[in-house]
């Protein structure tokens, strides 16, 4: 199925008020709130939603006609098993299977009326937003050994909440990491329409950890080597200006580069673009990078720094003093 066409402009989140999200794990809603506003810093806009027909659905997953299907699929398996082979099945999915094969089939077709019912209430719902995606917690915590012990079918339909409607519903989803509470991994997921993966995979980027970029010369936007810093995931952020204190020199490579060094009192402030990448991204990029090029600390304008391009001393013999300039970009214009 083809994706549905997106409107330019940010991303569109749709994120549901905390309170509809109901029990979760200590911690966790503000975890969730978190990764909202990562998103929104990022520069997403925020819309609210209402997310009951969504958990409404999940729970049609446990206690409505559609586990019938399992008993389609094993249930003649199970009941003929003999008693040395039930030995070997779970016994909670055992008797889950077994208990299906007595509901009704009037059940399972009021069941998809009131699925088909939810389901048109979730898309106007992610349809009033106008949301590229929802945003949801993965689970709502995570469970001891014990808690499933005591209760399994409680248990996973508890994990379930979130994920459960989205099969049903027949959407596309993304879980992506998003930090730890407690010391336990936290995650969340992104949910759009079917088709929309390779949408929902560019947004979750956004909520993974990224690492800045001071770049100068090639790698700068519309320069030949941009295209580098693109293939690596990396994203344009601001155009500053290095603090004083550099000297950019014209080196004699192919193709043309720059080359920045730090003169202390004698430098001058450079222009420079920030970009923001994988850190995966900066150390293919940095095993890749040929000499006389290094990645090194360079100080910015605001008084942070970054890693970015700087020259090995030796590359400097013979290169023209383009300081004057105040950019590569300057200097290749004129």
């Amino acid at each position: 199925r083809e994706a549905p066409h997106r409107a330019p402009g940010p991303w569109r989140i749709a994120v549901p008020p905390t309170a509809q999200l109901g029990a979760m794990d200590d911690g966790w809603a503000e975890a969730y709130e978190a990764a909202a506003e990562r998103l929104a810093t990022a520069g997403a806009r925020l819309g609210p939603i209402d997310l009951t027909p969504f958990t409404d659905a999940a729970a049609l997953l446990y206690e409505g006609a559609f586990v019938a299907e399992r008993y389609t699929a094993v249930g003649e398996f199970i009941d003929k098993a003999t008693t040395a082979e039930v030995g070997d099945l779970d016994p909670t999915v055992a008797a889950i299977i077994r208990r299906a094969r007595d509901i009704p089939a009037h059940r399972l077709f009021a069941d998809q009326a009131r699925l088909g019912a939810l389901r048109d209430q979730a898309m106007a719902a992610l349809a009033a937003t106008d949301a590229d995606a929802l945003l949801l917690p993965t689970a709502p915590g995570h469970p001891t050994l014990a808690d499933v012990a005591a209760d399994p079918l409680r248990a996973n339909a508890r994990l379930g909440r979130f994920t459960n409607s989205t099969n049903l519903f027949d959407l596309a989803a993304v879980a992506v990491p998003a930090g730890e509470v407690a010391g336990r991994p936290f995650g969340v997921m992104l949910i759009g329409p079917a088709g929309t993966d390779d949408r929902l995979a560019r947004i979750a980027a956004h909520l993974t950890p990224r690492t800045r970029l001071a770049v100068v010369g090639a790698h700068l936007a519309g320069q030949p080597l941009n295209p580098q810093l693109l293939a690596l995931g990396a994203t344009f952020k601001a155009t500053t200006t290095t603090a004083a204190g550099y000297r950019l020199f014209a080196l004699r490579t192919d193709p043309p580069k720059p080359g920045l060094v730090h003169a202390g009192s004698g430098g001058h402030r450079i222009e420079a673009e920030i970009w923001e990448l994988p850190p995966e991204g900066l150390g293919a990029l940095t095993a890749a990078l040929p000499r006389p090029m290094t990645i090194g600390r360079v100080e910015l304008a605001d008084g942070t720094s970054a890693p970015g391009f700087l020259c090995e001393p030796a590359a400097l013999d013979g290169a023209e003093d383009i300081t004057e300039y105040g950019g590569w970009r300057a200097f290749r214009n004129s």
